[in-house]
């Protein structure tokens, strides 16, 4: 239910939403009704299917996982051209057929994270791995590879063309709350669980288990990589989001200033930003490479004092994802309502607005960001199309050099004025 902009804490600062460009839900995947005698209607089950929902769309943006069901998994065609499930209009821009098919996957118990990756061959990798003897598997020629994560704490990896399993990695004691596979091609896969610690898995060694990462007081949530695979990003119960160097697999850095969980957590598409979401009523834009404070995004007006932002609000703030263009992020929150953030203007209220279904958990952009999905504890899914934003040149130019100069500490080696460096440090936004 959204708020009521009259009597008590308001969604927006200045606008309401009247004042604001709605955006358009463009598709949906709704589960059948479950029986009342279904075993999932029982509390456990609904926990596990609950509390780590997860939307994915494939790097190449051909496929959508919906995790549909406790251990049921749907790997559906997306027609990238369109926007749309690939089952309501096949046809590319030109016309031409689009040929695919929904696979099932019956993971055998129940799945709590899933996530897809794409190989690179060795020869193209910019650290080569020097092994020396015999792997059962060769990964690196796929197009795509689908992982999935469950309650007994094993990692499972599938074939996405044909949904057989080619792989169960298994170390984690407790549920596998997160998968993310490195976006350098590498076929690293780095799990985040309940039991506290973050393993890294490298599947070109037929999914062996290099590294563990432990520094977490408590359960471990969600875990995300840099564009670079130099960092990675980890959060679950706890105020504070840590950063791994994953050069050196040591702990970087730690973030603090949110005053309740942290839900979930995204670089920018170069970098130099990371976002988290927080049961605060916040989403915090972070310098990964410094720990600085580089700006707030608040879902609550007056924002709560911090001894009732880390309680119950009516705003908790569920999901956070960054769009391609680098400018534009968007956020899921209990008070119903998503909101579309334009970061290039000075405006503190989103751009652009959507009613959301009941229950929202999860979020993401497609690949392209022209698609925004929504994910709730009942399995639904709906996609909007993200509000058109054209950036000026300047940003467009300010990621170029960010994905070469990388680190911040960096910039203040360039031979530039210091207003430059300013901008390039996201200090200054416009």
């Amino acid at each position: 239910m959204m708020l009521d902009t009259n009597n008590g804490p308001r969604p927006l600062l200045k606008k309401t939403p009247q004042d604001l460009a709605h955006v358009v839900k463009v598709g949906e995947l709704r589960p059948a009704p479950r029986p009342a005698h279904s075993p999932l209607t029982s509390a456990r089950s609904r926990r596990h299917v609950a509390e780590c929902w997860h939307v994915i769309f494939a790097p190449d943006e051909t496929r959508f996982a919906w995790l549909c069901g406790t251990s049921r998994v749907l790997i559906v065609p997306w027609n990238r051209f369109k926007n749309c499930l690939l089952s309501l209009d096949n046809t590319d821009d030109e016309g031409n057929e689009i040929k695919g098919q929904v696979v099932s996957i019956d993971a055998g118990s129940p799945v709590n994270s899933a996530g897809f990756g794409s190989g690179t061959p060795e020869s193209q990798l910019a650290h080569p791995p020097q092994r020396q003897y015999w792997t059962r598997f060769d990964f690196s020629n796929k197009e795509l590879v689908f992982a999935t994560g469950h309650v007994n704490g094993r990692v499972r990896i599938w074939d996405v063309y044909t949904g057989c399993k080619l792989l169960e990695l298994m170390d984690h004691t407790q549920a596998v709350r997160d998968l993310a596979f490195a976006p350098d091609g590498s076929l690293r896969l780095v799990s985040a669980s309940l039991d506290r610690t973050i393993k890294v898995w490298d599947l070109r060694d037929d999914g062996n288990m290099f590294k563990t990462l432990k520094g977490h007081s408590n359960e471990i949530f969600w875990c995300c990589w840099s564009p670079n695979a130099q960092l990675l990003a980890s959060a679950g119960i706890g105020k504070s989001i840590m950063v791994w160097d994953m050069v050196t697999y040591s702990l970087a850095r730690t973030l603090t200033g949110h005053h309740h969980n942290v839900s979930a957590c995204e670089f920018s598409p170069d970098g130099a930003i990371l976002a988290s979401s927080s049961w605060d009523t916040r989403v915090i834009l972070w310098d990964p490479y410094t720990g600085v404070e580089l700006r707030e995004l608040c879902h609550q007006y007056p924002p709560p004092r911090p001894i009732f932002a880390s309680g119950a609000n009516g705003s908790w703030v569920r999901g956070v994802a960054y769009a391609r263009n680098g400018g534009q992020t968007a956020t899921i929150s209990d008070d119903g309502l998503i909101r579309f953030w334009n970061l290039l203007e000075p405006e503190v209220d989103p751009s652009a607005i959507a009613q959301g279904d009941e229950e929202m958990v999860c979020c993401t952009f497609s690949p392209s960001g022209r698609v925004f999905a929504v994910g709730t504890k009942e399995s639904r899914v709906s996609f909007y199309l993200a509000p058109r934003v054209v950036f000026s040149l300047k940003h467009l130019a300010r990621m170029a050099v960010r994905r070469q100069v990388l680190a911040t500490p960096n910039i203040d080696q360039l031979l530039l004025p210091a207003p430059l460096k300013t901008y390039l440090k996201y200090q200054d936004w416009i």
